[in-house]
């Protein structure tokens, strides 16, 4: 690796790298809610850039939606250079990447449970995903415990899990987990062979920091290693993709 100019950050991989990047907290900021999130506007061309000059290994590794997740990151609706984990590594889409086995999802009635429980405590939000659902107490963290045990009675002795994020408690199938998604995405091309880099900043994303520096790469963590947050981390990816692009330019051209 080169050593990066903008002090304190971690050093530029070569092109050699594979990127794994979490979305919320750690390519944006996190907002009170998951749907008042601001993406700043040039982050499809960055990732595009980045997907390019990196030979598409780049993927956005996130607990949020496939759908959600592709508009955020102003995925284009065909030929998206860059791979999704969503819901955590439940869903894979990558060209020419098979998907992971489908997990089950949660019954109906659990659904609806949720949904009623978060109705008799205002302020408590359901965000549904195929495979899962969360409950986020930002805007009530006295709800927080509550919140995170009724997900474990209802999970209990079952095939699911509850795991917490940012004020909040996630239930997803069991076996679904960032670390699971970088070691399938590392066994296909354009990943295969190449060193990972994950960069993440909650503690859903350690999974995925594992399995990176299992496959001799690393796991970068908000804000350890990026002290002023998404900020830090969309300006070293920006300078990345301008060395990058640098190499480029000075590779001889061949007749």
């Amino acid at each position: 690796m080169q050593q990066n100019v903008l002090t304190a950050l971690p050093p530029l991989p070569d092109r050699q790298a594979a990127l794994f990047l979490d979305f919320d907290g750690t390519l944006i900021d996190i907002a009170s809610r998951p749907d008042a999130v601001v993406v700043p506007p040039d982050l499809p061309l960055l990732l595009g850039q980045l997907a390019a000059r990196l030979g598409g290994a780049v993927a956005i590794v996130t607990g949020r939606g496939l759908e959600v997740a592709r508009g955020l990151t102003g995925a284009p609706p065909t030929g998206c250079p860059w791979a999704f984990a969503a819901e955590h590594g439940s869903v894979i889409a990558a060209p020419g990447i098979p998907p992971l086995p489908e997990p089950a999802g949660p019954p109906a009635s659990w659904r609806e449970a949720a949904a009623a429980f978060a109705a008799r405590h205002p302020g408590l939000l359901l965000e549904e995903k195929k495979y899962g659902f969360v409950l986020h107490f930002r805007a009530v963290p006295a709800m927080g415990e509550a919140a995170a045990a009724f997900l474990r009675d209802m999970a209990a002795g079952s095939a699911f899990q509850v795991l917490p994020a940012h004020a909040a408690a996630e239930l997803r199938p069991l076996g679904s987990n960032k670390g699971s998604a970088v070691e399938w995405l590392m066994r296909h091309a354009p990943f295969a062979g190449r060193v990972p880099i994950f960069i993440g900043d909650d503690v859903t994303d350690e999974d995925g920091m594992n399995a990176a520096r299992l496959h001799g790469g690393a796991g970068y963590r908000v804000p350890e290693q990026f002290p002023a947050g998404p900020r830090d981390v969309r300006a070293w990816l920006t300078q990345l993709a301008d060395r990058l692009a640098h190499q480029d330019d000075s590779m001889p051209a061949h007749s």
